[in-house]
């Protein structure tokens, strides 16, 4: 009992703390989705709404341009057209797929592909067709009124002007993927149908050529069509130029000399590490990639033999063959194993243990000394001369010409190669006993065979130290950026010393003067690399034919064929330029390598000097190897 002074508690039912409580739910889930729908939703609203009258639309800017070293345009923009759909607009998707298809003479399949891998907003336009054709634009504006929802967009498109010229340097773009679109550098800026750089200096300088895209804010009607610019507009800033060192005739020549071939070829300024011509065949034409790359076309250019889009003057190796003998005559002249009299007698052949070493001509050299040895390419000479410098010291003066190791060039990912040493042997073979370095191995690594190996643009590097006084440069492929018109100077780079060879320069001269014997001596291996003797320019250079099977393997079929090997240099006692050609499965460097060589010389001489070639008849069989 209460008194009646006593307040008597309410007894609510249980109920009625239910309804209060789900009341109390549906207050805070109110609450929340007017938080969601106002914060964080309510700008990609306030787009959609603005677009139910107006559009806004993201303008791509032009990619920069790349030009060579006189300014000569590589890769610039061409005007193109997208069709493409706003799925806010269609009722009927399917249908109207269907009645676009139709009209565009295309699968259907294909449209659905395209509406499907694009994501986003849907008031933003999804891409059906990229760099459509003039004919299939006609056909899309002209039954416009049947197709709401559909639109045509112009921006510019990446056009490569030479087509396949210097492809592996300039490289290629294609659409971004999910996976770079959450990287850092793309993050908050790219969007899904963006292109980026995907190969060589397009990847590389992808943030110096991406320009800065623009806004276009504009009325339409209820058929899609504009009506009226509004005044929300933003102008996209195209990319910055980039000026290469590369020269368009010097490439082109160095393109042409490849053609029909596998290999590569490397122009460099030996005195500056400027690279004039980077070629690798088989090419592929960039411009492929910037419409839909079918599956064929993707499978044609990045399987089989012939790895197209494989760079092989960085990315592949090489035994450097009788090249290699060009550094050990340095090695053995600055270790005073050796003078420029020292002969030795090449019999055909040279014993070590119970292991028989051949040189190229069976029946022997006789005694020759170094400038007959790099001249007639005797293998003896070297054989013994790898000998006396043991394999360490051959790794230490391979190592020091920079042989074996990646150069720095920022184009892609290069291959290093190998100059064996006993420390890497105890590596590679740890715990067995092939771990131990056998004289018996010595000769062959001599005269670049073996396990030794290179890149073509190493070899570059190496000869141009030799005949610069002994400088390894970074080799490098971009001059200068500027900004989009040209005016201003935004970097720019210059040669960078990487290391000093610390060679007496005498002994570099040495060896320089006998390799112009290879070329111009009378039993020379080279002679294929001569320029036209109204020039009087002499040229300076060493064969090499790599083998790529043991000799007693070696059949008829081609790719069991030597890999054929040049390097020269010119003018011979100033050089101006220093050339290095790898033709896989050639044959003989003197026949195979050499006429390449020489086709990239006369190319830079006629364009430095103003020279012009004389018609000229060379005859391979006068060639000793």
């Amino acid at each position: 009992m209460y008194s009646s002074y006593e307040k008597i508690p309410i007894q609510l039912p249980q109920r009625i703390y239910v309804f209060l409580l789900a009341l109390l739910c549906a207050f805070f889930l109110i609450a929340a989705r007017l938080w969601y729908l106002q914060v964080i939703k309510g700008g990609s609203f306030a787009e959609q709404s603005k677009n139910n009258r107006q559009r806004t639309v993201s303008v791509p800017p032009a990619r920069g341009i790349i030009r060579d070293r006189n300014q000569v345009p590589l890769a610039t923009n061409r005007p193109a057209f997208n069709i493409q759909m706003y799925l806010q607009e269609v009722t009927e998707v399917d249908a109207t797929i269907e009645h676009l298809a139709d009209i565009l003479d295309v699968s259907p399949d294909d449209l659905h592909h395209q509406l499907h891998k694009q994501g986003g907003p849907r008031f933003r336009p999804r891409v059906l067709v990229r760099d459509a054709t003039r004919e299939q634009v006609e056909r899309v504006l002209s039954r416009r009124l049947s197709l709401p929802g559909i639109s045509v967009s112009h921006y510019p498109i990446r056009f490569y002007n030479e087509a396949s010229l210097a492809a592996h340097v300039i490289g290629h773009i294609r659409e971004i993927n999910k996976a770079e679109l959450i990287q850092p550098d793309f993050r908050g800026y790219y969007q899904r149908g963006d292109v980026i750089g995907k190969y060589g200096l397009e990847d590389t300088w992808e943030l110096y050529l991406q320009g800065r895209r623009g806004r276009n804010s504009f009325l339409v009607n209820a058929h899609s069509v504009k009506i009226q610019d509004l005044s929300d507009q933003t102008k996209a800033i195209p990319g910055n130029i980039l000026q290469l060192t590369i020269d368009r005739d010097i490439q082109q020549a160095a393109d042409r000399a490849l053609s029909g071939k596998s290999g590569a070829i490397v122009a460099l300024v030996p005195q500056t590490g400027e690279i004039l011509a980077l070629s690798s065949a088989p090419n592929f034409d960039p411009n492929i990639f910037t419409g839909e790359l079918t599956k064929a076309q993707w499978e044609g250019l990045s399987q089989g033999k012939e790895r197209k889009l494989s760079n092989r003057a960085v990315q592949s190796v090489y035994p450097p063959a009788s090249l290699f003998k060009t550094f050990l005559g340095v090695a053995g002249l600055e270790e005073g194993l050796i003078t420029k009299k020292t002969t030795e007698y090449c019999p055909g052949y040279h014993t070590v243990g119970d292991r028989t070493f051949r040189c190229h001509k069976h029946d022997g050299h006789g005694a020759v000394n170094l400038e007959m040895a790099l001249s007639v390419s005797c293998d003896v000479f070297f054989y013994i001369l790898g000998q006396r410098l043991g394999i360490d010291r051959i790794h230490e003066y391979g190592s020091k010409f920079g042989l074996g190791k990646a150069t720095g060039l920022e184009l892609v990912q290069e291959a290093s190669g190998l100059i064996p040493s006993t420390e890497w042997k105890q590596k590679r073979y740890a715990g067995t006993p092939e771990s131990r370095w056998f004289p018996g191995e010595t000769p062959s690594v001599a005269i670049g065979q073996g396990a030794t190996s290179a890149t073509p643009l190493q070899l570059a590097v190496a000869m141009s130290a030799l005949v610069n006084g002994g400088t390894i440069y970074r080799p490098y492929l971009v001059q200068g950026v500027y900004s989009h018109d040209g005016k201003t100077e935004k970097d720019s780079f210059r040669p960078k010393m990487l290391s000093q060879l610390n060679v007496e320069k005498k002994h570099l001269m040495q060896v320089q003067n006998a390799l112009k014997s290879v070329v111009h001596g009378k039993r020379g291996t080279g002679k294929l690399a001569q320029l036209p003797k109204e020039w009087n320019i002499s040229v300076g250079g060493k064969t090499g034919t790599s083998q790529v099977v043991s000799l007693h393997s070696k059949t008829e079929k081609r790719e069991h064929e030597h890999h054929a090997l040049f390097a020269a240099f010119a003018p011979s006692e100033a050089p101006e330029i220093v050339v290095v050609a790898v033709i896989e499965h050639g044959g003989s460097g003197g026949i195979a390598a050499a006429p390449v060589v020489r086709q990239v010389l006369e190319a830079f001489f006629v364009k430095s000097r103003a020279l012009s070639v004389p018609p000229a008849v060379r005859h391979p069989e006068d060639v000793n190897t």
